[in-house]
């Protein structure tokens, strides 16, 4: 009989749990269709076993390092997460005189060389370190004469730090809430009393007076502003009871922090958190106190998130299964996310965007991490790509969409004519042929200078086209606005451009549009004067017509210098060769013209110095390049 009322007694109290989760679930009034994942709960049949657990997840492969600490003893312990993530080691705990018997199979099965104790020897015995060195495991005891002085060694064990974390030494939440956040950001945490500063600390404040942050955890009950007033450039964050203060760490960080996954622990004791400030600098997360009742905090907190992934440290006697369904429902999820286009250029290097933005179902905005299908796409050719991804720790897929555009190749120079007194409207797009064998519009800036246009002449003008190397030649050619003789539709209008300086024959025939045939034509001189730069309009009377052919010679001013070039580059780097070089004309005017270099390539392979010669069009002597190759 008795029996039976003790199978009624335990059925009770499972129905009084099941009662009780449902209460909670109806007072949340959740609505969620989507849950976040309960991805791992690290159970162990202790503390010890838990810890061996959580570092089998997080740790795979063989690794140098390890970091143990005292299961028995917070204090010490607490300091050690921005060690342990600065060697990438797990934190495993032991009792004080016998090395834990899962640790020991821990640190076999990684093949651990280095190995850091934490804590003097009346928490870690002399014969566990013995025992560590017995395996030909090289130990580091960083233990101080108390838990401060314990802090400070394993600050310095950090080296030179731009920012720290001030928490009380005589309550393990606050160090525990900013471990795996001082760990991402390595940074050491100090410990102090509330009321008092310990010798040892504040040596360590005066010698770091210039730090750019130092984060005092907890409110005027944890630290008190006396303690504060030590503290350089301090900055007080977390007040309130431990979920408060939890909550409002994890928020003053979430720049910062990913809340994808979320370790969650009970706050009632401090090893199963202690073990995840480990693992979760991992994956960038927090560590959040649970409880039964939970807390207001925390589901504030929760309701703020996309979650997608909360593990769970400790078995159901203390995260229970009424907590891992609340914990599941309670944070938001994605509602809606936008597909992505980018448009680059041909050869630009380019890499997926690893976040986006994302709608959640509270209708705010979240940014989240993306896995993508590829981590890097060739952009040699042009076309359109598309990128498939899938956003961390949820089954919502993006695209991208990738356009890469060609690149300008060749680009013709261009000739236009005005008429003197007449303004001029210069192109605003230019046609190029593209890498990939189209021709296309592209906008081109032209490089005015202080050129006026309102006398008859010869005017260059040059432009840059985006991602095209050359410069764009407008040669503008304005005729005075009195100029003799109407042109005829018969004959073409020509116009030659020559260099100032070469020699010019005059052309004996012109083409008949009318008949198809070349036609004898006389000129209205019999020789052109090309010293001199300017604009000649010739007069042909042609043979066998009643109308004139007409001809126009430009000559363009001569290159009268190319500067030599002095360029610099890095031994074993890559160098390209100059397409085009500057050149002075006899008008004083800075041109650019194509240059061909007797030697297409050189070795960079040593250091040395470079005489590369080339040839310019129109310029007799060679341009030159001095190309110094220099060490690193």
């Amino acid at each position: 009989m008795k029996n039976i009322r003790t199978r009624f007694v335990l059925k009770s109290k499972k129905l009084a749990a099941i009662v009780m989760s449902a209460a909670l679930v109806a007072a949340f009034n959740f609505t969620k269709v989507d849950a976040a994942s309960i991805a791992a709960r690290y159970n162990g049949v202790d503390r010890y076993e838990t810890a061996s657990k959580v570092c089998q997840d997080g740790w795979k492969e063989d690794t140098d390092y390890a970091v143990i600490v005292n299961g028995d003893n917070f204090p010490d312990a607490m300091t050690a997460a921005p060690l342990a993530k600065k060697y990438d080691a797990p934190i495993l705990l032991t009792n004080t005189d016998i090395l834990n018997p899962y640790t020991s199979v821990e640190l076999n099965r990684l093949k651990v060389k280095n190995v850091f104790l934490i804590g003097g020897k009346s928490v870690i015995s002399q014969s566990i370190e013995d025992a560590l060195k017995a395996r030909e495991i090289k130990v580091t005891r960083i233990g101080g004469t108390n838990r401060y002085e314990t802090s400070i060694l394993v600050a310095q064990k950090l080296g030179k730090v731009n920012e720290i974390a001030v928490v009380n030494g005589d309550q393990f939440h606050d160090g525990m809430s900013m471990a795996s956040i001082a760990a991402l950001k390595g940074i050491p945490i100090i410990l102090t009393g509330s009321n008092y500063i310990p010798d040892t600390v504040k040596k360590y404040l005066q010698s770091n007076k210039k730090i750019e942050q130092a984060y005092v955890v907890g409110g005027t009950d944890q630290i008190s502003d006396s303690v504060l007033s030590y503290i350089p450039n301090a900055k007080r964050i977390g007040e309130g009871d431990v979920y408060q203060r939890n909550t409002s760490i994890i928020n003053a960080f979430q720049n910062e922090i990913s809340t994808g996954t979320i370790f969650v622990a009970s706050a009632r004791d401090f090893p199963d958190s202690l073990v995840a400030s480990s693992i979760a600098p991992k994956t960038s997360s927090p560590i959040l106190y649970v409880d039964s009742p939970i807390s207001d905090y925390t589901v504030n907190l929760l309701s703020s998130k996309i979650v997608n992934n909360i593990k769970i440290l400790g078995g159901t006697g203390v995260v229970g299964y009424d907590l891992e369904y609340i914990l599941s429902s309670i944070p938001l999820s994605i509602s809606y996310v936008n597909n992505i286009t980018d448009t680059i250029w041909q050869n630009q290097k380019y890499t997926p965007r690893p976040t986006v933005v994302v709608t959640a179902t509270d209708g705010t905005l979240k940014e989240m991490p993306v896995t993508w299908n590829v981590s890097y796409l060739s952009t040699s050719k042009p076309g359109i790509y598309t990128i498939n991804g899938t956003i961390d720790g949820t089954y919502r897929t993006i695209t991208t969409t990738l356009i890469v555009n060609p690149l300008p190749v060749s680009i013709a120079d261009i000739s236009d004519e005005v008429q003197s007194g007449y303004s001029y409207s210069f192109p605003d797009t230019v046609n190029a042929k593209m890498s990939d064998g189209t021709v296309a519009k592209v906008d081109v800036n032209w490089e005015y200078g202080d050129q006026a246009i309102n006398t008859p002449g010869v005017y260059t003008f040059y432009g840059t086209v985006n991602k095209y190397s050359k410069k764009v030649k407008l040669t503008l050619v304005v005729r005075d606005s009195g100029s003799s003789g109407t042109p005829s539709n018969q004959f073409d209008d020509t116009t030659i451009e020559i260099v100032q300086g070469e020699s010019y024959k005059l052309p004996k025939t012109v083409l008949d549009k009318v008949t198809n045939k070349n036609l004898p034509v006389t000129w209205n001189t019999r020789s052109i004067d090309t010293s001199e730069t300017g604009i000649v309009r010739l007069v042909g009377t042609v043979t066998g017509s009643s109308y004139n052919a007409y001809l126009t010679l430009i000559v363009t001013p001569k290159i009268v210098e190319v500067p030599q070039i002095v360029e610099t580059v890095i031994q074993g780097s890559t160098y390209t060769m100059p397409t085009q070089v500057a050149a002075k004309t006899s008008d004083g005017q800075t041109i650019y013209v194509d240059v061909t270099w007797e030697t297409p390539f050189v070795d960079l392979g040593s250091p040395q110095t470079y005489y590369l010669k080339g040839t310019v069009k129109h310029f007799e002597d060679p341009v030159v390049l001095v190309l110094k190759v220099v060490s690193y």
